[in-house]
């Protein structure tokens, strides 16, 4: 029996390490959020896609082909995970106030990226926000950054 237990986090582990291989944890604990917003209205849009990979090009300044890898890998976990408070830790733990505004306004960017803002993007934008400690002052700024 602890065998078993034993291989359970051991084969954690190393999915844990190739997820920091592709990039480092901060900019992966990003990356979710913004899958998350991407995927939170049912549908995820080529152009919420070429939106984050975009952003992680330029702010992040990854290879396009790395950038690529990542969303994908992302995409491909989505589904697996439950809950993006281990994120929102990271990016406490990692990032100051000006730089968590800009996350803010990046995930603006990706709601925004369809044309379309529904109810459930805008609870998560709250959530996230709040989670975050920007105030709602700082997200509508940021929310108007992101539409021009």
């Amino acid at each position: 029996m602890f065998q078993n237990l034993k291989n359970i986090f051991e084969k954690v582990k190393h999915e844990k390490n190739s997820e920091i291989e592709i990039i480092e944890e901060e900019i992966y604990a990003v990356l979710c959020l913004l899958i998350e917003a991407c995927k939170v209205d049912g549908t995820v849009s080529d152009n919420e896609i070429e939106k984050i990979i975009g952003l992680l090009i330029n702010k992040f300044h990854l290879e396009p082909r790395k950038a690529e890898d990542a969303v994908n890998y992302v995409l491909k976990k989505a589904n697996e995970k439950v809950e993006i408070y281990s994120d929102i830790k990271v990016i406490l733990d990692t990032m100051d106030h000006e730089e968590r505004i800009k996350v803010v306004e990046m995930l603006w960017g990706v709601v925004l990226a369809d044309g379309n803002i529904d109810d459930y993007e805008s609870n998560l934008m709250r959530k996230i926000a709040s989670l975050l400690h920007v105030s709602s002052f700082e997200t509508v700024e940021a929310k108007k950054r992101a539409m021009r």
